[in-house]
């Protein structure tokens, strides 16, 4: 589906960067139809020279003229940005927001024009064209709007619709979530270098194995409980550390975590419309 509007993309870091690629690449907006809106002038002049698009610091001019905005910025900036510039967003723009903990209602607000706003929660690993996005429309969002919107973050790896008032819980467990990973990656390195193994074989070995798991799970069609079984051997190994994992509450722990990070997103959004 290729999408003929003037994409403007208000914050030029990783995931806008990482966006505007997937997009390019795979022929759903041309280069020449977007324009990258950042103070970092360097920024943007790898930009220009590496994807080809068009460049401002100075959103305003680009805005007026814009079918689609992307709100790439920090959600503490987020007032700020749309009270400066929102009036400057015509009335039928799409306006998709990227920013943690600020909902649909938010956005819309602070822009009185009408725009239809979609919500998304991308991860990280979008900057590799793997990452998983989940979106929500607001009021004003028609379905072909979130249709959309799914397309295009769906150029990074993989996106599905969710309501609004799913998406801290969504930033909590895919938002969030490969930090979880990481950490555990972390972990059992550091606990093969403990006993023994050089640093680099470590890495090789844990990273390897976290990246056939993931394979396992999104292609042999069995659950991971199925997997899990499979891997585990009576009286063998696996059993044994799976059986301290839950002795020293594996689960409860990760349990929490997510309805930490859960509670984290609503608190954060109730300090944003304070």
């Amino acid at each position: 589906m290729k999408t003929n509007t003037s994409t403007v993309v208000l914050g030029f870091g990783a995931m806008g960067s990482a966006l505007i690629k997937g997009w390019v690449n795979n022929r759903l907006i041309p280069a020449s139809q977007i324009t990258a809106v950042d103070i970092d002038v360097a920024k943007l002049k790898k930009a220009v020279a590496v994807l080809k698009i068009k460049t401002q610091t100075d959103p305003v001019q680009s805005l007026r003229k814009a079918s689609l905005v992307l709100l790439a910025v920090k959600p503490q900036q987020m007032r700020d940005i749309l009270a400066a510039v929102g009036y400057s967003i015509p009335p039928e723009t799409l306006v998709v927001s990227i920013a943690a903990g600020i909902s649909t209602t938010q956005i819309e607000k602070a822009l009185s024009q009408g725009c239809p706003v979609v919500r998304v929660m991308p991860n990280t690993p979008a900057l590799l064209g793997v990452g998983m996005a989940a979106v929500a429309g607001g009021k004003r969002a028609k379905t072909r709007h979130v249709q959309k919107v799914l397309t295009l973050f769906s150029a990074v790896g993989k996106a599905v619709e969710v309501r609004e008032d799913q998406m801290d819980l969504v930033t909590a467990i895919s938002g969030s979530g490969p930090a979880y990973f990481f950490h555990m990656v972390e972990t059992m390195i550091a606990s093969g270098v403990k006993r023994g193994l050089e640093p680099a074989i470590a890495r090789m070995l844990v990273s390897q194995t976290a990246l056939g798991a993931a394979r396992m799970i999104l292609e042999t069609g069995k659950s991971p409980t199925e997997l899990r079984i499979q891997v585990t051997s009576p009286g063998g190994t696996t059993q044994s550390a799976l059986a301290t994992m839950a002795k020293n509450g594996f689960e409860k722990t990760m349990d929490a975590a997510i309805q930490s990070a859960v509670l984290r997103g609503a608190e954060l959004r109730r300090i944003s419309e304070s």
